[in-house]
């Protein structure tokens, strides 16, 4: 006897995407302190990344001159060309932007944070959720979680 297709599908599709929509803890957190907590933007300012394109292009650029030795001084040319070219692109594309933001948090226990990202997650004078494991994540939440138990 053929088993329909669509009706097999129905039937265990959910029970398939049920497996991937789970919150599990990310898997660069085991072994680690994490630490959560809650806190108000007081202030943010700009920040710019170092970059490596122009030291990446430089050797990128000498690889391609000496990878056409070989040839006349037009195919070493060429070649560093080419070669600076794709090197500083990937590198540009591998690190991401240069722009960040730099983020002064007050702690609902009253403690001082600075925290660089490279996302805009929050106003000043927004509450967010600040989550520090093997990377630090920053989330917009509701003010009521950053008022203390002594102010009320």
């Amino acid at each position: 006897m053929k088993t329909p297709l669509i009706p097999w599908l129905s039937v265990s599709l959910p029970f398939l995407l049920s497996c991937c929509a789970t919150s599990h803890d990310n898997y660069a957190d085991r072994n680690q302190l994490v630490t959560d907590f809650y806190a108000h933007v007081e202030a943010i300012n700009d920040v710019e990344f170092e970059s490596q394109v122009g030291e990446s292009m430089a050797v990128w650029g000498l690889w391609g001159a000496l990878e056409n030795a070989h040839g006349n001084s037009a195919d070493m040319l060429v070649g560093a060309t080419v070669s600076a070219f794709f090197g500083g692109l990937i590198t540009a594309l591998s690190e991401g932007p240069r722009y960040g933001y730099e983020y002064h948090l007050l702690a609902v226990d009253g403690d001082s944070v600075i925290v660089v990202l490279d996302y805009f997650p929050a106003e000043e004078g927004q509450c967010v959720r600040v989550r520090m494991a093997n990377s630090v994540s920053v989330k917009a939440t509701d003010a009521g979680f950053c008022y203390s138990d002594d102010e009320y």
